[in-house]
């Protein structure tokens, strides 16, 4: 295992984030086939911030070097999951935003991971696949057991805190924490605030470099 993990860790960050692009890509087609431009980049916006919160969780929490990280890519791979599921337990598909009526019904379908939900059922496999898959890779890269536990965890809830539930909408007839007009079409709207959401990721996971970078661009 650690010879394969060797292997994709070869590939450079940014080639490893494009073939993380195109299995995200193939999934948001399979998912609802040909889409509007805005809501193909708002899907892929989000599974990319979702993406994001594992950089950052093996980054400061494991310590791991950039150039282990393109491993991470290959979780593209799990988003494919809920489909085949639904696939073999012959489930119209039908995935969406929860809507947090309650701090408990947030609390239960996190703990549960979603296998008792009424609709986003089919996720189950893949978010515990997440956390089993982390905190394998965690331990792998780092030998740290309860630092890549904790990494697991920490960064399959808090993607799925952040991003699995639906906190605002445009749409009023769409049922959700808080809502808000824009004079933008709403997936427009979507698009610009997890473009905007994936941006300060980004700075986040990257800030030393990115730093780095200007100090060196800028310096006398």
């Amino acid at each position: 295992m650690k010879n394969l993990i060797g292997m994709i860790n070869r590939i450079p960050l940014w080639a490893a984030f494009l073939i993380y692009e195109l299995l995200i890509a193939g999934r948001i087609f399979i998912e609802m086939g040909f889409v509007w431009s805005s809501i193909f980049v708002m899907q892929l916006l989000w599974f990319n911030c979702v993406l994001m919160f594992f950089v950052i969780s093996f980054k400061y929490l494991l310590k791991v070097e950039n150039k282990d990280l393109s491993v991470l890519a290959l979780g593209g791979v799990l988003t494919y999951i809920p489909i085949f599921y639904s696939v073999l337990m012959k489930h119209e598909w039908h995935l969406n935003f929860i809507n947090p009526t309650s701090c408990r019904q947030v609390a239960f379908d996190m703990l549960t991971l979603l296998a008792v939900h009424e609709y986003n059922w089919p996720m189950f496999p893949e978010l515990v696949l997440l956390v089993l898959g982390s905190f394998a890779l965690g331990v792998l890269l780092s030998g740290k057991v309860l630092k890549s536990l904790f990494a697991a965890l920490f960064s399959t809830y808090s993607s799925f805190f952040c991003l699995g539930f639906s906190w605002f909408a445009v749409n009023p007839e769409h049922p959700s924490f808080l809502h808000f007009t824009s004079p933008l079409p709403d997936h427009v709207t979507y698009s610009i605030f997890y473009g905007l959401f994936f941006t300060i990721l980004i700075f986040t996971a990257f800030f030393g470099e990115i730093r780095g970078f200007f100090r060196q661009k800028f310096k006398k």
